[in-house]
């Protein structure tokens, strides 16, 4: 065997060598560090891979970032399927408010529960977008409990609904507004209700003529 064909033969089996260790170390990374992978994939823009392995380190360790920041690449993405299923184990994380709460502090939030609707919003919202107009509506409703804060699920949903001419969905959002018993509400949601049910209002006076 000639010199020339010797000295090929060893590049080769080192650039071999090379690219199994890389493999190795990928697979290994994969495996046992998914949460360096999430944020090597973000940072290379691959974000529905990013999203996958936020997710797996989420029910690897149980820890909630892991599940928000899922939820949060999957908003910037505007991957609707995404943003449901990611929003929903976030929101039923048991840290989930804890999270919100800390989440507010760091945006200096004007008031508290921003953070906290923006997600509920987005999940409603997500849900609405994948066809499921009735299920969004009501889950909605469901996030609000006793109060009817600014930038609520409600209102996130009326908008698209607003934006798509949807009369259905207005209607029903309208329905279950009037339904809603607003006595106990502070003076702060009692005037927002009274803006997004004005708001209905005129929208439906549009669509009537």
């Amino acid at each position: 065997m000639s010199v020339d064909k010797v000295i090929l033969r060893a590049v080769l089996n080192t650039f071999a060598a090379i690219a199994a260790l890389i493999v190795f170390l990928f697979s290994a990374l994969i495996i046992f560090y998914p949460s360096t992978m999430m944020n090597f994939t973000y940072d290379m823009g691959m974000d529905k891979a990013s999203i996958s392995y936020a997710t797996r380190e989420y029910k690897r360790t149980n820890e909630v970032y892991y599940i928000a920041r899922a939820t949060e690449t999957a908003i910037g993405l505007g991957d609707a399927e995404k943003i449901l299923s990611c929003g929903e184990a976030f929101i039923a994380d048991e840290d989930f408010a804890v999270y919100c709460a800390q989440k507010d502090v760091e945006n200096n939030a004007k008031t508290s529960g921003e953070y906290e609707q923006y997600i509920y919003g987005q999940v409603c919202v997500s849900e609405y977008a994948l066809g499921k107009k009735s299920a969004a509506v009501e889950r909605a409703f469901g996030y609000l409990g006793n109060a009817f804060p600014a930038k609520n699920a409600v209102a996130a949903v009326l908008v698209h609904a607003l934006l798509k001419g949807d009369a259905q969905t207005i209607r029903m959002i309208k329905g279950k507004m009037e339904e809603l018993q607003t006595a106990n509400l502070s003076e702060t949601d009692k005037a927002y209700y009274a803006e997004i049910l004005a708001l209905i209002n005129l929208e439906m006076d549009g669509l009537s003529a």
